[in-house]
């Protein structure tokens, strides 16, 4: 565990990295009630199927900004400013180019896209008016999301988590005003959330436009080495982002076959609210992140180690709380999102029986994120790869034998075997260091 001395500067990443994701998963939640009021289950139904591919403009951003926010850190914690301004510079370059095919992908091929996740009938023409109006937002949501962790890793975290807060309140505000007020349906909550990212990009804007951040152009240009160096590394962070969403593809398929729309549209206020704790859990290992990295930097075994240790403590921790709550709140969320008379009996049930993953997700989790933290690329990629390969093994092998109740179950399988993968990597890197 870390020491005394370590608290306050532990707290200084953690906890704001924990409030932005508490009211990340608030902010969602809520754009899912909303939805779910004014729209009805097919609403609800059709953001899910199309949630995952607005998860990969986030991935992308995530997975570039940590890559990048992971190697500046490192050099700083060496001592070399210079190599830390010029990754950011490439970071930044990489985020735009990297948000361009996707606007063009989705304006053009919605339809196409969120019938492949199976959308059908009245949730695909929703999830079709959700993702086209996401596209148009993607190259800002893209740029938020990746400047978030590099402007963490420059020390400011403060300001990191109030451009998300507002985001976030100015997100649930217009969700109220074209979702209740203007009965826009699922293309007013998408236009809520471009607008948010819209304002939350200029904050962003603001922020490189100081003097003292201030990235000088020929920082900008790309370079070869590092371009591949950021998406090597930040290859583990982009699958953490779009693996829960990979899970929500595969259980949508298999819950449409196994239980119609009746299930999917349960499927979709649990994975809301599972949403809240899984990014609650996440915040624990993206928080620390910046610590570890420098740490490591430096050469400072001792302290990076406890880091990991406590990560796992509160991460777990936390798991146990998020299982105990979904116990404790079953029955209120049907009506919470205006699920219809034939949902809410399965999402009472459903929910608590598929929380029980949490307890395994801190420990899997929080191990990816040291992986990757400490630059070892390898062994981080190699769960993500694990993790979206084992998923479609275990839901189909679980749907096969016990239908929809296997479902349920599935993740906390998967989860155990994660687990179990994690904790063979971490011994073997314990080893080989020895």
């Amino acid at each position: 565990m870390i020491t005394c001395k370590m608290i306050p500067e532990y707290l200084k990443y953690i906890l704001p990295t924990m409030l932005t994701f508490t009211f990340a998963g608030i902010y969602s939640i809520v754009d899912g009630i909303f939805v779910g009021h004014a729209v009805g289950d097919a609403g609800l139904a059709g953001i899910n199927v199309a949630y995952p591919l607005v998860c990969l403009i986030l991935a992308v951003g995530t997975g570039l900004g940590m890559g990048g926010g992971v190697i500046s850190s490192i050099a700083r914690g060496e001592g070399n400013s210079a190599r830390a301004t010029r990754v950011i510079g490439v970071t930044l370059f990489m985020l735009f180019a990297a948000s361009i095919p996707i606007l063009v992908l989705y304006i053009l091929f919605a339809e196409q896209l969120c019938a492949a996740l199976g959308g059908q009938g009245e949730t695909l023409v929703q999830a079709v008016h959700y993702l086209q109006v996401i596209a148009v937002g993607a190259p800002f949501q893209v740029l938020v999301t990746g400047c978030t962790p590099l402007i963490r890793n420059r020390g400011q975290v403060a300001y990191a988590m109030a451009v998300q807060l507002l985001a976030g309140v100015i997100n649930v505000v217009l969700d109220y005003v074209f979702v209740m007020q203007w009965g826009r349906g699922t293309a007013g909550a998408a236009e809520a959330t471009v607008v948010a990212q819209i304002v939350a990009f200029l904050f962003v804007l603001a922020f490189f436009a100081r003097r003292s951040n201030r990235i000088p152009l020929r920082d900008l240009l790309p370079d070869a080495s590092i371009c591949a160096h950021i998406v090597k590394l930040g290859a583990a962070p982009f699958g953490l982002t779009l693996l829960p969403e990979v899970s929500t593809v595969v259980n949508n398929i298999s819950l449409s076959y196994y239980g119609g729309e009746v299930a999917l549209a349960a499927y979709a206020a649990i994975a809301y609210v599972a949403f809240f704790v899984q990014i609650m859990i996440q915040s624990v290992g993206d928080g620390s992140q910046p610590l570890i990295s420098v740490y490591r930097g430096a050469g400072n075994a001792d302290a990076v180690r406890r880091l990991r240790n406590t990560n796992y403590a509160v991460a777990i921790a936390l798991g146990m709380a998020g299982l105990g709550l979904m116990f404790a709140i079953s029955d209120l969320i049907p009506p919470l999102f205006g699920a219809s008379e034939a949902a809410a009996p399965i999402i009472v049930y459903a929910l608590p029986v598929f929380s029980i993953c949490y307890i395994f997700y801190g420990f899997t989790h929080t191990t990816t994120s040291y992986f990757y933290a400490v630059d070892d690329a390898r062994c981080s990629n190699a769960l993500v790869v694990a993790e979206a390969v084992i998923v479609c093994v275990v839901v189909f092998v679980m749907g096969r034998l016990f239908q929809v109740d296997g479902i349920w179950f599935a993740p906390t399988v998967l989860q155990i075997i994660l687990a179990i993968i994690a904790g063979t990597l971490l011994y073997r890197r314990h080893r080989a260091r020895k």
